[in-house]
């Protein structure tokens, strides 16, 4: 079993997200399922609020998982799956570039905060997980995503806006997506 963790280099360290956060351990790091590999399981490391039996509020949107963003309620089972309990108004959106460049990545991160009032939650090992409001729409979030996409020469995705999330095929939404712009 695999066990990412989606951290934010800064300088020379590796911080991971959440950590300097954690207050009397109603903060914690949790491990929800990402995918499959040639080696088995593969686990994302996300930060959360611990709310009761085995439901956590997400404190960033992943860079490798499906389906969730800062924000969203779920209950976390023993093996990494999840449910969404309660969609937390934001949109999760990925881009994977390789090595991407420092001054590009804080150029980033400028332009989904003051654009969006949105985030850039975390990167590592080329996975860069932005959470944006969807209070923004659509053609906002499409507007800005096209200039950061322009800026690290690399495609972003929706990951959490799709009812199938492992048919890449299937485009259909899910019910807040749909009543969206």
């Amino acid at each position: 079993m695999a066990i990412i963790g989606l951290g934010k280099t800064i300088g020379h360290k590796k911080k991971q997200i959440g950590v300097e956060h954690r207050m009397e351990n109603k903060f914690t790091l949790i491990k929800v399922f990402a995918g499959t590999s040639s080696q088995g399981t593969v686990l994302e490391e996300l930060p959360a609020e611990y709310l009761s039996d085995q439901e956590f509020k997400l404190c960033a949107s992943p860079g490798l998982a499906l389906g969730l963003a800062k924000g969203d309620t779920i209950k976390l089972h023993p093996n990494g799956d999840f449910e969404l309990i309660k969609h937390g108004g934001n949109f999760c959106i990925q881009i994977y570039k390789e090595q991407p460049i420092k001054e590009k990545i804080e150029a980033v991160e400028s332009i989904v905060k003051k654009e969006l009032s949105g985030s850039l939650d975390g990167f590592y090992n080329g996975s860069l997980a932005f959470t944006a409001p969807i209070s923004n729409g659509f053609d906002a979030t499409n507007h800005t995503f096209n200039k950061i996409r322009d800026v690290l020469e690399a495609e972003y995705y929706y990951s959490n806006i799709y009812k199938n999330l492992y048919d890449f095929e299937d485009e259909e939404l899910v019910s807040w997506a749909r009543e969206l712009d």
